[in-house]
């Protein structure tokens, strides 16, 4: 019978005609410390799915780090036993998955099929995702981006019906989340998440809390906005309770010297650099949205002789508003700079944004505040946002102001659609920094 290793980066899964295998190979120190040891070991996956064959091999990748990194004889041996054993993993029924969620015994009716073609567990988690994206308004790098989010999580999940999902399965998946590198970084940029894992990742490598939780906030609008609230699939969301504790050093919120300083200090630099920060000093709109701005994105309202601004697109549907421009723009002659057309206004940000970052990380000098917090451009978004909150302005038209989801109000959200430019100038005009 021929066998076959499964894709390059597979490389601890074997085909042997239908069924797949576990096959790993003992490192040469490994056999020098346990010459009793097998040179191989090779377990049906008893599965003819490569996606659950990925699932079943994936619990085994701490083992073998482990197993790699061991220098004792005795505990190479345990490991080893426990590496070769896949009698538990392939043989935990979903009816036993169940008991444990429940504590109750399963009955045969338990997993009847609907009429809709779901089982009572639902979907596979796979299947869910497809209508959850559909149901979303995602533009396309937030739908990239999440993308990856949701295929660490279906890795270590596997792609087994939703009700089967538990808090513990969410949680463990999280750790092995956390235990991730950067992708970005040359030494991971090309390998697959199941050689990610079972290498050795230094600490500086792995990913950061915020990456880890922005999973847990995935999961969380799968399971509870949609499974649960939009579509009844499931009645209770195994996100229930589950928390993702770390250290986030969090953006820090800029002080009103601090604003002012940096603005003065960026005269020196160019031009377009100065109108950059300005815009979003007193807008608090995200890098790339400035950067995207047009001359044609600049009007005026009849209604409240006051000009504003259009952003088109950015991370969700919110981001698409209208921002009052704030009178000291005007008063600093930012319309005359702008002038007419249809062209972008800061050609070299929206090429480069890195060249914004550059400049703002030249003028700012302390990078962290007293509360460990650190400053970086994305501060002043978070600047903006605190004033306007600080000055009494409502939540839902600070939301509206800076393209956040309204949020907040229970089911009433559902009924708050976009706000006229006249009720939300009060955000804007709340801002203010001192003389400069």
């Amino acid at each position: 019978m021929v066998r076959k290793l499964v894709h390059n980066h597979h490389s601890f899964i074997v085909l042997r005609g239908n069924t797949y295998y576990f096959r790993f190979v003992l490192p040469s120190h490994l056999r020098n410390l346990c010459p009793s040891l097998p040179r191989e070991a090779k377990r049906s996956l008893h599965t003819d799915s490569f996606s659950e064959a990925v699932y079943l091999v994936s619990q085994k990748l701490p083992l073998i780090k482990f197993l790699k990194r061991c220098a004792d004889d005795d505990q190479a041996k345990a490991l080893w036993e426990r590496l070769v054993d896949f009698s538990e993993v392939v043989n935990t029924t979903v009816d036993e998955k169940l008991k444990k969620l429940t504590g109750l015994p399963i009955g045969p009716d338990e997993t009847s099929v609907e009429s809709d073609g779901y089982s009572h567990k639902g979907p596979l988690l796979s299947e869910a995702w497809e209508g959850f994206v559909s149901w979303k308004s995602w533009n396309d790098k937030r739908a990239k981006d999440n993308q990856r989010v949701f295929d660490n999580l279906i890795y270590f999940l596997g792609d087994v019906p939703v009700g089967d999902v538990s808090k513990a399965d969410l949680k463990s998946a999280l750790v092995s989340i956390a235990g991730l590198p950067q992708r970005n970084k040359k030494a991971y940029k090309n390998k697959s998440l199941l050689e990610l894992v079972a290498m050795d990742i230094p600490d500086s490598d792995l990913v950061s809390g915020k990456y880890v939780k922005e999973h847990l906030k995935l999961a969380q609008g799968l399971f509870s906005s949609y499974l649960v609230r939009e579509t009844d699939i499931l009645t209770i969301s195994p996100t229930e309770g589950l928390r993702w504790e770390h250290d986030d050093n969090r953006y820090a919120s800029l002080t009103d010297a601090e604003v002012r300083k940096v603005i003065k200090s960026s005269e020196t630099g160019p031009e377009w650099f100065q109108w950059f920060l300005k815009l979003a000093v007193y807008s608090g709109a995200r890098r790339s949205e400035v950067a995207s701005l047009r001359a044609s994105d600049f009007k005026f309202c009849c209604d409240t002789n006051r000009y504003y601004l259009v952003i088109h697109k950015g991370k969700t549907q919110a981001a698409r508003r209208m921002v009052p421009i704030h009178k000291s723009l005007v008063t600093m002659g930012l319309l005359k700079w702008v002038g007419n057309g249809d062209g972008l206004i800061f050609p070299i940000a929206s090429g480069n944004l890195n060249r914004v970052t550059d400049s703002f990380n030249r003028l700012i000098g302390d990078k962290h505040n007293d509360l460990g917090e650190r400053k970086v451009f994305h501060s002043i978004r978070h600047t903006f946002i605190t004033k306007a909150r600080a000055s009494g302005v409502s939540n839902v038209i600070v939301q509206q102001v800076v393209g956040h989801e309204k949020s907040g109000s229970g089911v009433t959200d559902r009924y708050t659609h976009t706000f006229q430019l006249k009720d939300v100038l009060q955000a804007v005009d709340v801002v203010e920094y001192g003389k400069f």
